[in-house]
């Protein structure tokens, strides 16, 4: 489904990627983890066409994206959530989430009913007309979710979804999750807690310095002293 190839990005002297070369198939839930810095948030922005990579190509479905807008990768099917806060806080839930709808050329009704669905999926139902502001971590969250979904994607990049939420919040997110990949949806999630990460994932790529340094099912992750001396402990 996604290939990326011998990937490299670079910031000055600093090497944030450095030949990431990695492929996912569709319908599974992919995870990317590692420390600080070590390039997870500027991978999914190569991906995407909010960076440009200096070498190296990335595919989608057999065809070339390395050097797309971010607007024509969404159009291809590639939808993505950010690790801070990315919505419109003065507009509405409704508005946030049909505005994922736009690139389509879609009636009001169909926008509403599409809005309707999305939002009671992921318990938002009652909140359809609240300002974004005035929205608790969860549900901003959320929002941001379907802001997505509404785009029609079959690849979805969650960028640190649970951060900074609560046990049973992030039990929700990782349902969801799960629920998404059972609908067909592919998930390719970064993620810092490790419980949530290791419970959900098919498989997890390991970055470390820009340079991917393992890879595997959690419970080869989980016991890799490579990954438990960068991150694990």
């Amino acid at each position: 489904m996604l290939k990326l190839i011998n990937v490299s990005k670079s910031f000055g002297g600093l090497h944030a990627l450095e030949n990431v070369t990695l492929t996912l198939e569709k319908g599974k839930i992919w995870s990317l983890i590692g420390p600080n810095g070590a390039g997870k948030t500027t991978l999914f922005n190569v991906i995407t066409g909010t960076l440009s990579a200096d070498s190296g190509a990335i595919e989608f479905f057999d065809e070339e994206i390395s050097n797309l807008k971010p607007y024509d990768v969404c159009r291809k099917g590639i939808a993505r959530t950010y690790q801070l806060k990315n919505l419109f806080s003065n507009l509405s839930v409704y508005e946030n989430i049909v505005s994922g709808m736009f690139k389509d050329k879609l009636d009001e009704h169909t926008r509403s009913e599409k809005v309707e669905e999305i939002a009671e999926f992921l318990g938002l139902q009652e909140k359809v007309d609240d300002l974004v502001k005035s929205l608790p971590p969860l549900d901003s969250k959320l929002v941001e979710l379907g802001r997505a979904l509404a785009t029609n994607p079959r690849l979805i990049l969650l960028d640190e979804m649970v951060g900074g939420l609560l046990p049973a919040e992030t039990e929700k997110i990782c349902e969801i999750v799960e629920t998404l990949c059972d609908r067909g949806y592919t998930i390719f999630q970064i993620g810092h807690e490790m419980g949530p990460i290791m419970k959900t994932s098919d498989w997890i790529f390991v970055l470390d310095e820009g340079r991917l340094i393992a890879e595997g099912t959690s419970e080869e992750i989980r016991d890799n002293q490579d990954v438990h001396e960068v991150y694990l402990e």
